[in-house]
């Protein structure tokens, strides 16, 4: 499919340029069909295109409703959806429910006519489905003006509760833009939403072809979720204290205390979503409580002994590659920190980008990001912020090529250029766009690693975008000529876009490619990183092999179930010694394992998936000829 900004020429499936990122999808405005930006005609209605702006936001459908909403769900989020709905039904899924509705829309209603405001509140849903695909939710239902979506079933992220938030602070962005231009043509006199979330247990239904999904709410879920959007101010997210715990580092809350909400007889505790925090990540690890870095001393020196070679101009490429939680990111914590503390030597220069879970169809998200560390540029930069940062960059390490390197650097950020700038940019085609920016980028690295040895690290490689990982192709052989170090960070994920790239250091003549894989730690290493967390060393021991056991020597799992025996006041803080409580008998998972493990679960064949379950209802422990049998008698002609 071939861009119509750039003209770059995309696979079938893309919904956004690999090249620009600009939406090659756009909504049908007489009938919510999704159609390719190209398309002269909607082959749905037959709805005509010609003469319509490309720019210009697509006119209100007459009828928006769950039907046409699901229409425009990405065709890849469609596919998968339906390509799992079989194995996905009867299946208890922790979710994050999104309830979102019109203010006042019963006053709005009764001053208009019926069909103009079916026609506003068909903008309005489009609008709001637009940002729940954004990050893969699903809608769920429409209720009266109002919108349910869920995140976290049919499909399963380990970060559904931030992507609810964040979607949510995208419809309130998208509306308050909307309901500008309804009252400045005079149609309403005002108009805003209101959005609820929680998170809790759905037990998953029937899931149609049309992507229609049953369910059966458990504790609760979504009428809370309904509750709590009534309870919130206009133009505001409310969320419940299970969604904000799940969330606390990456967001900034209002507390808002507790309130009783219709149909519960106690009252819950809730936060109002203020705003993303710039630049901030996942947390790990327990508040007021830190631990050396355990059982990863060889990792640690071989990776300082890259540092030690990098002083002397010599590169290199190294892979940290291990499941989640096995402290990837910590062993670079550690060794930034170690590297710090080190007297004397020549100073590195730390760059970090940050993959996102729901960034692979963002394009050059992650080469983008490392720009702005290359060139000093801050997470809450504004864009004239940004631009000088480049330019002050540029006319110090290149004074010579400033003028020819960035048009196209400032290009890739998103920036605004002067009309010349801009003139050089437009008219390429796809192909030559990305050959400039590889130019010019490997131009900045070359010059930058000249004046001060530089180490890149790219986290989360699994989920770069596929324009970012071909620009990393071409920028590492860079490290067998200049003191460059990459660090690539990933899960051992071989059919992820991320995983060119480490095929790439293993292929590049000079690049001095290192794989290190973690291992689970052992049992001796979980109990020093329990003592250590806990600055005590008479643990019961049954609660110790307890732990010992859950964890399976993953640093995460072990300060997760601490975190969770803190929460629930079975482990208490005595003065300077913390003290056993109450009696431990088994550990639940915490619910900030759910999500880790539900995704992985979800990703596993069917087979796999189908025996995984019928394991988990056994036991912990059983004899395979157990799980031989049960599994046979299952597929049985007459069992299902």
């Amino acid at each position: 499919m071939k861009c119509p900004n750039c003209a770059f020429d995309n696979s079938d499936d893309s919904r956004f340029c690999e090249n620009c990122g600009q939406p090659l999808e756009r909504a049908c405005p007489n009938c919510g069909q999704a159609v390719p930006a190209v398309a002269k005609f909607c082959k749905n209605c037959g709805y005509n295109f010609v003469g319509q702006a490309p720019s210009a936001p697509a006119t209100v459908p007459r009828s928006a409703g769950l039907e046409a909403m699901r229409r425009a769900a990405p065709s890849d989020m469609a596919r998968k959806i339906l390509a799992d709905r079989e194995r996905t039904e009867g299946e208890r899924k922790r979710v994050t429910a999104l309830f979102t509705d019109i203010v006042g829309s019963t006053s709005l209603a009764e001053a208009m006519d019926p069909e103009d405001w079916r026609e506003i509140v068909g903008g309005a849903h489009q609008r709001v489905s637009a940002a729940v695909y954004a990050f893969e939710g699903t809608i769920a239902q429409l209720l009266g003006d109002g919108v349910l979506a869920f995140f976290g079933a049919p499909l399963t992220h380990e970060d559904d509760p931030e992507r609810a938030i964040r979607a949510a602070l995208a419809i309130l962005e998208s509306i308050r833009s909307y309901g500008d231009e309804l009252v400045a043509a005079g149609r309403v006199p005002h108009f805003q939403v209101r959005v609820g979330l929680n998170t809790g247990l759905v037990v998953v239904g029937n899931i149609g072809s049309d992507l229609h999904m049953e369910y059966l709410a458990v504790g609760d879920t979504v009428n809370l979720a309904a509750r709590v959007q009534t309870a919130a101010d206009p133009d505001t997210v409310l969320i419940t204290e299970d969604t904000q715990r799940l969330t606390s580092s990456l967001f900034e809350f209002e507390d808002r205390g507790r309130i009783a909400v219709k149909g519960k007889s106690g009252e819950i505790h809730v936060f109002r979503v203020l705003s993303e925090r710039k630049g901030a990540a996942r947390a790990r690890g327990i508040a007021g409580l830190d631990s050396p870095m355990v059982g990863r001393r060889r990792e640690a020196a071989t990776l300082l002994q890259i540092l030690a070679d990098l002083r002397h101009g010599h590169g290199a490429v190294a892979a940290i590659i291990g499941e989640a939680g096995l402290g990837k990111s910590r062993l670079i914590a550690e060794l930034r920190r170690q590297d710090q503390a080190a007297a004397g030597g020549t100073p590195l220069r730390w760059v970090e980008g940050r993959c996102l879970s729901y960034g692979s169809t963002m394009a050059h998200h992650l080469s983008t990001e490392i720009l702005r560390g290359l060139v000093g540029v801050p997470p809450d930069a504004t864009p004239k912020e940004a631009q000088s940062a480049l330019q002050a960059t540029l006319e110090q390490t290149l004074p010579n090529e400033s003028d020819d390197v960035y048009p196209y650097l400032a290009h890739l950020l998103g920036l605004e250029l002067p009309e010349e700038a801009a003139a050089r940019v437009k008219y390429l085609d796809g192909p030559a766009l990305q050959a400039r920016y590889i130019a010019s980028y490997a131009r900045l690295i070359r010059a930058l690693c000249a004046t001060s040895p530089t180490v890149i690290v790219c986290e989360d490689l699994h989920w770069a975008d596929p324009s970012s990982v071909e620009l990393g192709r071409h920028i590492l052989p860079i490290v067998g000529e200049a003191a460059l170090a990459v660090v690539l960070v990933s899960r051992a994920e071989k059919d992820s876009p991320g995983w060119k790239l480490i095929q790439t250091a293993r292929d590049t003549a000079g690049a001095g490619a290192l794989e290190i894989h973690l291992a689970p730690l052992t049992e001796a290493d979980t109990q020093e990183l329990v003592q250590n967390l806990l600055e005590i060393g008479s643990l019961p021991e049954d609660l110790q092999l307890l732990i010992r056991t859950r964890a399976e020597g993953n640093p995460f799992f072990v300060e997760e179930v601490l975190r969770m025996l803190i929460d629930q006041g079975v482990l208490q803080r005595q003065g300077d010694d913390w003290r056993l409580t109450g009696e431990v008998e088994s550990l639940e998972i915490p619910d900030t394992l759910q999500g880790v493990l539900a995704a992985r679960i979800d990703r596993l064949p069917e087979e796999a998936k189908r025996t995984l379950q019928v394991a988990s209802v056994i036991g912990r422990t059983f004899q395979v000829r157990v799980l031989e049998e049960v599994l046979q008698q299952q597929t049985r002609p007459g069992r299902s």
